[in-house]
């Protein structure tokens, strides 16, 4: 499905969004940064970089050349890639996708945790561009979408991607 970007968030400290605005510095952080941060889950997710989520349901094993069943409650377990190269940009998008009637638009306050200031992003696509092209006239290799948000504890043998994040992310939209 096509959904609609009305614009973007960037809720930071005063003097990166000034930067922003003024001198159109953005700042893109490494993949490791947000896996090893540990503030509260406010920045910093376990699950970056995350390539696979198995949940099982209660049940009993074996182990070989013992003759008796253990039982266990559940398992939870997560995949990663030992090391995940990139770098990350985040915005708050409202959009079709997360606000699908726009008048139900409404910014969870735990979002003011990033910062003081906030700088509405009204021309997304000239944003975009500029952002694009200065990647491309690097040459590096970028990837743009929505995030997909899922119960860590609930979905299982689901493979994941850089645009999934556990649901407790999702005020962040």
């Amino acid at each position: 499905m096509e959904h609609t970007i009305k614009m973007f968030l960037k809720i930071g400290k005063e003097e990166h969004i000034k930067d922003l605005y003024e001198n159109g510095t953005v700042y893109i952080n490494t993949i490791e940064y947000f896996r090893k941060i540990e503030d509260e889950e406010l920045r910093g997710d376990g699950y970056e970089g995350a390539s696979e989520i198995i949940n099982s349901l209660p049940g009993t094993f074996k182990i070989p050349g013992i003759d008796r069943e253990f039982k266990y409650e559940k398992i939870h377990i997560k995949k990663s890639f030992e090391k995940v190269l990139g770098n990350i940009y985040s915005l708050y998008c409202i959009s079709s996708k997360g606000f699908p009637n726009p008048l139900d638009f409404k910014l969870d306050e735990k979002n003011l945790r990033f910062g003081t200031h906030c700088l509405m992003i009204k021309d997304n696509q000239y944003f975009f561009n500029k952002i694009q092209s200065e990647l491309k006239k690097r040459g590096f290799e970028y990837k743009h979408g929505f995030v997909d948000y899922y119960d860590k504890d609930k979905i299982s043998n689901k493979k994941l991607t850089l645009f999934d994040k556990p649901k407790e992310f999702e005020y962040q939209k």
